[in-house]
């Protein structure tokens, strides 16, 4: 865009003794400072003009700079995060980052981070709508995976959140778990009923082997 504009100005400038001579039926050299005089002042608009085109392409580049820098960060980020997620070695690496300990639930955690984290990045570059991002949440969240991954992460992605595409995104993540909250709040707590309902079967089995030992020995 910038180019054009140069040439365009360029253009105009050396075209204009021969519009000078046409206003001025003369032609005379004399005349035509004079009437470029009242010329002066498009002169300085289209330099302003050409600067302003300058500058505006020199805030893309940096804008598209950073973003490719960011890109190259989150790739590498993920090819960290497929590491951990194939082995569990590399995992401890990373610490705690999630409330759950089984092999599966983590697995999932890491897995629906390099979802999230792709999300954000098609977000953020405009290929990914509110729409999609809201469609594609509320179907995560309808499950115990993502629900779990969003409880363990929202607060440090909300938080560490710098730009406002970012922080606009985590704000439409969060508004989507908080209405699978609100639409399945029993979900969350299941697989420790689940866990309650064995520890009590087994319980209950204990209980009747002692019971008919008893009567037994009685």
């Amino acid at each position: 865009m910038t180019i054009p504009l140069v040439l365009t100005a360029t253009a105009l400038v050396v075209l204009s003794p021969l519009a000078i001579d046409a206003i001025d039926d003369g032609g005379q050299w004399s005349r035509r400072s004079e009437i470029g005089q009242t010329y002066g002042a498009a002169a300085a608009l289209l330099s302003v003009l050409a600067l302003a085109a300058i500058a505006f392409s020199l805030v893309l580049q940096a804008r598209e700079v950073k973003l490719a820098r960011e890109q190259a960060s989150r790739a590498t980020h993920n090819e960290l995060i497929t590491m951990a997620l194939n082995d569990p070695d590399y995992r401890e690496c990373w610490g705690v980052f999630s409330t759950e300990r089984d092999e599966r639930s983590i697995r999932q955690q890491l897995y629906t981070n390099l979802v999230v984290s792709y999300w954000q990045t098609r977000f953020e570059l405009g290929t990914f709508s509110e729409t999609h991002l809201r469609h594609g949440a509320a179907t995560v969240f309808s499950a115990r995976p993502g629900r779990v991954f969003w409880r363990d992460a929202r607060e440090a992605r909300i938080r560490t959140s710098q730009t406002r595409k970012a922080r606009r995104f985590h704000s439409i993540l969060d508004e989507e778990y908080q209405k699978s909250l609100a639409t399945m709040p029993t979900l969350e707590a299941a697989p420790v009923h689940r866990r309650t309902a064995r520890l009590a079967g087994l319980l209950r089995g204990i209980a009747d082997r002692l019971e008919g030992a008893g009567m037994r020995n009685g």
